[in-house]
């Protein structure tokens, strides 16, 4: 099974872009008709709009439980530094628990998985971009899993 929110997350940035350029032409059009108090409004509810936007962690996630293993890529969706692509790969028996949790609106999923030395926690990756569906998707792939490692 594989889910991805590959649509939505270039929906969202091409939003995120779009909103952002209105924001600043705003106030390139207060600068111009120097309005110095709107201009310094409309900085600040750009900082403001950037900030929610890195707050939130939108992520495009990829999860695949093909083959025996369970991959997961992921990286943020609006990152202002650096993209940091990050990969997880384990084999299915290895899942050992795994936790979709809801927070002030955004749902992170967490993962630990049996290793030689004991148990490893991943760290948590954001399913925010994802659809209800998807995340479903996901909570019944894993779920499945852990069921048949039982």
């Amino acid at each position: 099974m594989e889910v991805s929110n590959q649509k939505r997350s270039k929906r969202i940035k091409k939003s995120f872009n779009l909103a952002g350029i209105v924001i600043v032409l705003v106030g390139l059009i207060f600068l111009w008709l120097k309005q110095d108090t709107l201009v310094l409004i409309t900085a600040g509810v750009f900082a403001v709009y950037v900030g929610i936007s890195q707050f939130a962690n939108l992520c495009y996630v990829n999860l695949n439980t093909n083959n025996g293993k369970i991959s997961i890529r992921y990286y943020p969706i609006i990152s202002i530094l650096k993209k940091e692509y990050e990969s997880i790969e384990f084999a299915h028996q290895s899942l050992l628990n795994f936790k979709i949790e809801k927070a002030m609106g955004f749902s992170d999923l967490q993962i630990a998985i049996k290793t030689k030395r004991g148990i490893a926690e991943f760290p948590t990756i954001s399913l925010s971009a994802l659809s209800k569906d998807e995340i479903e998707q996901i909570r019944f792939a894993l779920k499945e899993i852990l069921k048949n490692n039982r």
